[in-house]
């Protein structure tokens, strides 16, 4: 009985340590964002190396900036940056995690000078396959996207609103 015992507190043990990921994971997919965040924060504080806890964290903070006010989305963003970058770091050769990367650098290049340039080399990273005429594509549009006038106005208004999200308290 001694040893059943010890057997299950070790099961339970195991699945409560695995639990914070994957109730981070539950509430990102429930749009919890803000809630995920937290949870995967406290996770890294006991596994500060875990690519995988580093990359959901980037993830929610991804979509915190997208639907963040101006004051509060360049914060966010500059968060989601460094945990996708750390969690690529960690676990280079994962290619969901340098698409997630490449996804971000692309779809949000006002808020990071050379994210353009980023996503390219991510894209060599990726190597070719076939969707890496669809990536080039992404990369191309982007660039026309924010690349002219309206963009440079575009960015020069993030980077005045960004401004006072640096002032602003952390939520």
């Amino acid at each position: 009985m001694g040893r059943t015992a010890a057997i299950l507190l070790a099961i339970s043990y195991a699945a409560a340590a695995a639990s914070p990921q994957k109730d981070g994971e539950t509430l990102f997919k429930q749009c919890e964002f803000k809630a995920a965040a937290r949870v995967f924060e406290h996770a890294l504080a006991t596994e500060p190396e875990s690519a995988r806890l580093h990359f959901w964290l980037g993830r929610s903070y991804e979509r915190m900036a997208e639907l963040a006010s101006p004051l509060f989305a360049r914060r966010d963003a500059r968060k989601a940056k460094f945990h996708l970058e750390a969690a690529v770091r960690r676990d280079p050769g994962n290619r969901v995690f340098l698409r997630e990367m490449f996804d971000f650098y692309v779809e949000s290049p006002e808020w990071f000078d050379g994210g353009l340039a980023r996503a390219r080399d991510i894209l060599e990273r990726l190597g070719t396959d076939e969707e890496a005429d669809t990536l080039n594509m992404m990369v191309a549009q982007s660039r026309k996207d924010y690349g002219g006038p309206a963009g440079v106005l575009g960015k020069a208004v993030f980077r005045i609103s960004g401004a006072a999200g640096y002032l602003a308290p952390l939520r």
